[in-house]
């Protein structure tokens, strides 16, 4: 059915609520005639565990990223902090069929448990939303393409990844914004033309309710926004990161428009005349008492020494004027939870020394200036200079939380998020943990190797020089093999595997290991001579003879073979390097000398060198 909409300009459906005309796939809001928006998501930045040359880098950059907006562009930095409940196996750990099901098991609640008790539970997000005017949407496109890659230049710069969201990736966000309780947002730009709806149909939610004066409903949730009073002569840097450490589903925005350089000082100009007029007003009234005429009232004093400051600053350093408002949309399923939330972030402003005030009558608008979608209702603004405004550093901490086969390697210290990698991903997948005693060295090896067996099909080999493995690998169903004199385990340092390679020749890698082998045992600084890696390389193409010929175990030559072969070339250099295999062959090292007893197929094989 049809109906004729009410001409009284107030929203009366859900859709009407949510202030745009269209989005495009592109990513291009369309919010009036002339107003268009963007939206760009970028990453975290290690600010906090940075030095204080490198924060103060990070904080020159952040100005040039403010400095590079003329005042046509309109701003919006959002912070994001969404509950999302995440059902289901995420570590991977899907059952096997094997001995150590049960272990996948109980590993896989306990990083559940881990996940759901930290701060991983809320998914922090950070956004950055411009807006333009432009004539028509080509027009919009063509200035968007300028802005865009110089905005993702600036993230660059600052060392955070940064990318345009698409249309559907807005919508998702917005789905997600607008959807507190959570909801599946499921949407295809070919679905429009036949279901008839529009996008907003796709994203808006069951209800809004604005009925009460400093709060409102959406859905089964309740909100309320409130905006920042910034009253502190001096603010740090950390204060954004105080608000989003509360834990809530909450959402921070900035909007952030600069003043045209000459009218900005201008303005100061006018301020210190005004100040000097007051100046003067105060000494004929000191003259006419007879007072002394450099008592002034200090706050006089102080403003009009502000003011001179400000105006140098803007004339002779690289400072800017810009507006800003500041709100605050905090979410909750009941009223008392969302006055505990906001009583919390009201807090953190006090000890800023700042006031979070609610805005009364203007949820609505405040609501949808919290979206980001680039458009402010709230003219409750703050003018700020480029380095009074960068002091809102929205940068923590980077984040290490990757899916697939990624391994658990603890908490973030400064987000209490859980950290998941994948180092087989990385460019350089090496790694070596360092730390005092009693840190947890050897605890953070065994939870690795425990997640290699369980989620992955690599193998594990461990030289184990203090017994202290060896549990965990028999649990593991690995294979331990001690060595020592008294040992009864083996390994034979001349085995070989003839299918070792396709590519390769086996018996030339063979070769080349036993040069490494023999250069390690003689312990020459400078190498072996040259001769000598030819007598041992002859020795070697001697040894492996009949094992080629009949390649059964007891074939298989050993060190004492080796010695022979050596000793056979009659040469100085030969026998110099069958003197230094006498320690391995007839010494006290010589269970090296005997063919290998174990399985060394296994995944997990420990070496117990303990003695």
């Amino acid at each position: 059915m049809i109906r004729q909409a009410k001409g009284d300009g107030k929203p009366h459906t859900v859709q009407d609520s949510i202030p745009f005309r269209n989005l495009y796939p592109d990513g291009l809001c369309r919010l009036d005639d002339r107003l268009f928006s963007k939206t760009i998501v970028y990453e975290d930045v290690n600010y906090r565990l940075a030095g204080p040359d490198d924060q103060r880098d990070i904080f020159e950059r952040l100005c040039d990223f403010y400095n590079g907006y003329d005042p046509s562009i309109g701003v919006q930095m959002t912070l994001s902090s969404r509950h999302e409940d995440k059902n289901g196996n995420l570590f991977g750990m899907d059952a096997q069929g094997d001995a150590l099901d049960d272990m996948r098991m109980e590993a896989s609640g306990i990083l559940q448990m881990q996940y759901e008790r930290g701060n991983n539970g809320f998914v922090k997000s950070k956004y950055v939303t411009l807006t333009i005017e432009a004539e028509n949407l080509p027009a919009a496109r063509a200035r968007f393409s300028r802005i865009e890659a110089d905005t993702l230049n600036r993230f660059k710069v600052m060392g955070a990844g940064a990318r345009v969201l698409d249309g559907k990736e807005r919508l998702a966000l917005l789905h997600g914004l607008l959807h507190p309780e959570g909801g599946q947002f499921a949407f295809e730009w070919d679905w429009l033309p036949a279901s008839g709806l529009s996008v907003k149909d796709f994203i808006a939610p069951s209800s809004f309710e604005f009925g009460e004066t400093r709060r409102f409903r959406i859905g089964e949730m309740y909100g309320a926004v409130s905006f920042l009073q910034i009253l502190a002569p001096e603010i740090q840097d950390r204060i954004l990161t105080d608000f989003m450490d509360v834990e809530g589903n909450l959402l921070v925005t900035m909007h952030v428009r600069g003043i045209n350089q000459n009218e900005a000082i201008k303005m100061v100009k006018r301020k210190i005349t005004d100040l000097d007029a007051m100046k003067i007003q105060e000494q004929k009234k000191a003259a006419r008492s007879g007072y002394d005429l450099d008592i002034l009232p200090s706050d006089l004093s102080t403003y009009g020494g502000a003011a001179k400051n400000l105006l140098q600053d803007l004339q002779s350093r690289n400072e800017r004027m810009f507006n800003m408002t500041f709100l605050m949309l905090h979410l909750a399923p009941t009223k008392q939870k969302l006055e505990i939330a906001v009583s919390q972030s009201a807090s953190v402003a006090q000890t800023h020394n700042c006031i979070l005030t609610r805005l009364d009558f203007q949820q609505e608008d405040g609501l949808v200036s919290s979206l980001p979608l680039g458009l402010n209702r709230i003219r409750i603004e703050r003018s700020l200079t480029t380095s009074a405004l960068a002091v809102f550093v929205p940068f923590v901490t980077q984040e290490l939380f990757m899916g697939g086969a990624a391994m658990y390697y603890g908490l973030n210290a400064l987000s209490g998020n859980m950290i998941l990698l994948d180092r087989k991903q990385s460019r350089c997948p090496n790694g070596l943990v360092f730390g005092t005693p009693g840190s947890g060295k050897s605890m953070s090896c065994k939870r690795e190797i425990t997640y290699v067996m369980l989620t992955t099909k690599d193998n594990v080999i461990i030289c184990d020089p203090e017994d202290e493995y060896s549990p965990l690998v028999n649990r593991l169903g690995g294979q331990v093999i001690r060595l020592s004199p008294n040992s009864r385990d083996y390994v034979n340092p001349l085995d070989i595997n003839l299918n070792y390679s396709e590519e390769e020749n086996p018996l030339a890698l063979k070769s080349d290991f036993v040069l490494s082998f023999c250069e390690l045992i003689m312990g020459s600084k400078t190498g072996l001579e040259a001769i000598e890696k030819t007598v041992i390389d002859r020795a070697v193409q001697k040894i492996y003879q009949p094992y080629f010929a009949d390649p059964r175990p007891e074939n298989m030559p050993i060190l004492s073979d080796l010695m022979a072969a050596l000793t056979a070339q009659h040469i100085p250099e030969a026998d110099r390097v069958a003197q230094a295999l006498d320690l391995y062959v007839n010494g006290s090292l010589n269970f090296f000398n005997h063919r290998t007893t174990v399985d060394i197929r296994n995944r997990l094989v420990c070496f117990d060198i303990k003695g």
